[in-house]
């Protein structure tokens, strides 16, 4: 058989994953078609564009259909063709790179019956010697955040990384820059930082894993074939997308062109990693052997669960509906806030929420009462036998914050691995649709009358007309309020269109000025409750909980709580369908299109009544009366 580098990866998580995959011991000496490969692939490739796509509320992101996934395919492929066009300028020889694993450079090796396999994205040959170069459509900032967090003289954040720049313009690990280490930060600190690239489940270790697999499969193929004295001349390179990088807008037949931004910086960057995956090559070796002994020794006996099943996550495993079928989908221990932080009982003695679980901990009402030590969690317990947990006096201290109008605010947006527009950079949130509800009096406000919306129908650059249409819409010489959910979110979008628009950027500001968080209300906010006059513990306790919300406070949780509407059913039910949907505009007909585009008028409608909703049903549960 052989087993690629993405089966080595899913293979080496537990014992049971191989056995699940329903392997035979009679195809161990079978070749992997080239179709199986590339399937293989374009999952991984897939799952790779959406790590950096976030669904604000938290949704299951493996939960949506493969058929929509694939339109974000191509964005993938074309972050390849322009590392691969870009590598000249920083490395010398000759290059090998296509968007086709097909034309591909390969390598492979085979031990004990087993044949392992990878492709190379960049193939980079300098005279008898080559480079490998591994294309990964994240940031510049998955590497360059890692580091001792600093203050400028203005007392603004910056991070000392642990990667720098060198004089060829590519990153360096900074002891391979012969530099001193305490220049940037406490010797023994970097090593600490450092040792994060070694965790295959951080999503930074994650990418460095993969390329030092390549790298295994590589010395091996060349061992095999009495080439070993290319083994130390090779050099390894992830490249990935700028995250500094502006398009300045020049198209070309329609089409983005990514020159050199006007700081001098290019859309790709390049890390060598040579070093860090050479220490890895001991770690692959033995993940070698378990894998092999995994293959030989089928056994589709349950296994502990663990954070390797990786759930919540675009690479949670495959099969973890089977593994994890104990687990009830709400209220479960994992449910639990802060649960990742583990329990403790009332000797201090701390319990990971894996090892209860395996333990046969389960449930929230399963969890012993002595290993609730968090308030927080003694409330969610204490809910689940029908008490809803409500602070009235935090909530009506928080609503009288809120001035009318009220202007129910939503965005949804677009974060496209490449900037499409002038003054985007890689995966910025792109705003291409507003829901608006304007509540002018208390409790007075009209699903549809008082329903202002705007959504792009087509993928031109429509953020003026977008910009203009809220401009008109919201009132800021008036005063009021701008309610938002999770207001980071809007207030950055605001902020970055006022730069792109300097037009607007005075109103746009001025209705960033007027935003407030209806999460503040339903969750809570230390600073805002401590200037309301309430101490530190009362002050970041939340203000209200029902079992239902089963540890999320999401927007999409309590609808349900204050109305009889839902989000079960519709066509397009979360943030990260409604950016699907739009993705595939320009390959819909007309039919199509106008089905789809009322669609996502709906739901981002939904989202901005929703606030209106809850925040009715917050005045009735506490009896507030404006």
């Amino acid at each position: 058989m052989a087993v690629t580098k993405t089966n080595f990866i899913n293979y080496s998580r537990c014992p049971r994953y191989v056995a699940l995959s329903d392997l035979k011991k009679d195809k161990l000496d079978s070749i992997v078609t080239l179709e199986e490969y590339l399937k293989e692939e374009e999952e991984e490739h897939i799952k790779e564009l959406l790590c950096s796509m976030y669904d604000e509320d938290n949704n299951d992101l493996i939960d949506v259909k493969n058929e929509h996934l694939e339109t974000m395919l191509p964005y993938y492929n074309k972050v390849e063709l322009l590392a691969g066009f870009l590598a000249p300028k920083y490395f010398k020889g000759t290059f090998k790179y296509s968007a086709k694993t097909l034309s591909q450079e390969s390598f492979d090796f085979k031990i004990n019956g087993i044949r392992y396999l990878c492709y190379v994205d960049i193939y980079n040959e300098i005279d008898d010697n080559f480079n490998i170069i591994e294309v990964k459509a994240t940031t510049t900032n998955k590497y360059l955040k890692i580091g001792k967090t600093i203050r400028d003289d203005l007392g603004n954040k910056k991070v000392n990384s642990i990667f720098k720049k060198g004089n060829d313009g590519i990153y360096y690990l900074l002891e391979d820059l012969n530099i001193n280490i305490n220049d940037y930060m406490e010797e023994d600190k970097y090593y600490g930082y450092r040792q994060k690239l070694f965790n295959k489940l951080d999503p930074a270790g994650h990418y460095i894993y993969d390329l030092a697999i390549q790298r295994y499969i590589i010395e091996n193929d060349l061992k095999q074939n009495n080439m070993n004295s290319k083994i130390n001349n090779i050099k390894y390179y992830l490249a990935v997308l700028n995250a500094d990088y502006i398009f300045d807008g020049k198209y070309e037949f329609d089409e983005p062109v990514y020159d050199t931004d006007r700081f001098g910086n290019d859309i790709i960057c390049y890390f060598d990693m040579t070093s860090i995956t050479k220490e890895y090559l001991d770690i692959i070796e033995t993940s070698r052997k378990k894998v092999e002994m995994y293959i030989r020794n089928l056994k589709i006996d349950k296994y502990p669960i663990g954070d390797f099943c990786e759930n919540k996550k675009t690479t949670v495993c495959k099969f973890k509906q089977i593994c994890w079928e104990h687990i009830p989908k709400n209220n479960s221990i994992f449910n639990y806030i802060d649960s990742h932080h583990g329990f403790k009982d009332e000797n201090g003695v701390k319990y990971d929420t894996f090892s209860l679980v395996n333990k046969g901990i389960v449930k929230m009402e399963d969890m012993p009462n002595n290993y609730l030590n968090r308030k927080k969690n003694i409330i969610q317990k204490e809910s689940l036998i029908n008490k809803t947990y409500v602070n009235k006096q935090k909530i009506v201290d928080g609503i009288k914050q809120i001035t009318y109008p009220i202007y129910h605010l939503d965005f949804e947006t677009f974060p496209c691995p490449l900037p499409r527009y002038k003054g985007e950079k890689c995966y910025t949130q792109s705003v291409f649709q507003f829901s608006l509800h304007i509540e002018k009096e208390p409790n007075k406000c009209d699903k549809y009358k008082d329903h202002y919306e705007f959504l792009a129908y087509n993928h031109n650059d429509l953020r003026e007309e977008l910009v203009k249409k809220l401009c008109e819409y919201i009132d800021t010489e008036s005063g009021g309020t701008v309610l938002v959910y999770n207001d980071a979110f809007e207030k950055t979008r605001l902020k970055e269109l006022a730069e792109i628009f300097p037009n607007y950027k005075d109103k746009l500001l001025k209705i960033k000025n007027m935003i407030f968080d209806l999460m503040n209300i339903t969750k809570t906010k230390s600073s805002l409750y401590e200037n309301l006059g309430y101490d530190k513990e009362e002050a970041k306790m939340f203000n209200y909980y029902h079992k239902d919300q089963s540890g999320s406070f999401s927007i999409k949780k309590f609808l349900p709580l204050f109305s009889n509407l839902t989000y079960k059913g519709m066509e397009i039910g979360n943030g990260v369908e409604a950016m699907i949907a739009y993705a595939t505009f320009p390959k819909l007909n007309k039919r199509e299109f106008k089905h789809k585009y009322q669609k996502l008028i709906e739901y981002c409608r939904q989202d901005t009544w929703a606030m209106y909703e809850v925040l009715k049903g917050l005045k009735k549960e506490v009896d507030y009366h404006d």
